[in-house]
């Protein structure tokens, strides 16, 4: 019953946001999800697991929709907007200062990892280097989020002091017939999540490199990725990486010791 709610809840928020109904506030001086089929998305969601049942995953990805932010121009120009002077050329800077990285509501992590102390999702390991995440069994906006939230633990690690790892990708792959001159050919091209994983990146303008289903994005990279050199409301100074909204400095003693007794989380 709840996984039927929940692609209806999903429906007719994908809806809204088609027809360009506002969605998105940002009372809270952060982007945040304001939408009655959000709400009650997350309202039926909270009251099932006090229930004593475990969600299924391709509900918690449907969730997970419900916290999407939509990709148009005027939302990016209303985040940039809320960060100062930036020019359009590096609107790719702004998203490792953004809660939730300008692409779902920063609720969606709790969500993601509170399915994952459930069991519903595998946990990651920060102990293996480089990071590998196995996407291939996953729902589109499960493994999304799933991403932001590794790249959340990391830039909270490397304000700690730890150095960023490379991160190994795997992408699903499918099989499609195509017409060539020699004939009928088979190829094998990226599956929906992994075009979705691959577009996710370009938006946030953080760099990979694709060799068959596996997608490798540099630990320089994506340091320099976390580290943007902005004059905005969000650092102290350029390339800073504490934020007025998100205020990292009393946390990297209790990261520092996390990260010794390796015992890291996502949190």
């Amino acid at each position: 019953m709840m996984q039927s709610d929940m692609k209806a809840f999903l429906l007719m928020f994908e809806k809204a946001c088609a027809s360009g109904e506002p969605v998105v506030s940002f009372k809270s001086g952060r982007p945040q999800i304001e939408n009655k089929w959000t709400s009650m998305a997350l309202m039926v969601y909270r009251e099932t697991i006090l229930g004593g049942t475990v969600p299924t995953t391709e509900v918690v990805s449907q969730v997970l929709g419900c916290l999407q932010l939509p990709h148009d121009a005027a939302l990016r120009d209303r985040l940039v907007s809320s960060l100062g002077n930036i020019s359009s050329q590096k609107q790719h800077s702004i998203f490792p200062l953004v809660d939730g990285f300008g692409e779902y509501d920063p609720r969606a992590f709790s969500l993601l990892e509170e399915a994952t102390s459930l069991g519903v999702l595998p946990s990651m390991s920060f102990n293996k280097v480089p990071l590998f995440f196995d996407t291939t069994e996953l729902p589109k906006n499960v493994a999304e989020v799933y991403l932001l939230t590794i790249f959340k633990g990391l830039k909270h690690r490397l304000a700690a002091g730890a150095k960023i790892p490379h991160i190994n990708l795997i992408i699903s792959m499918e099989e499609k017939e195509i017409t060539t001159p020699e004939g009928e050919k088979t190829i094998e091209l990226a599956g929906r999540a992994g075009q979705e994983i691959s577009a996710l990146l370009r938006r946030l303008g953080i760099p990979y490199h694709r060799k068959d289903s596996k997608l490798r994005i540099n630990g320089v990279s994506l340091k320099n990725w976390f580290q943007p050199k902005l004059d905005s409301p969000f650092s102290t100074k350029p390339g800073d990486l504490r934020s007025s909204q998100v205020p990292l400095g009393n946390q990297i003693t209790r990261q520092q010791r996390s990260i010794r007794l390796g015992n890291f989380s996502l949190e």
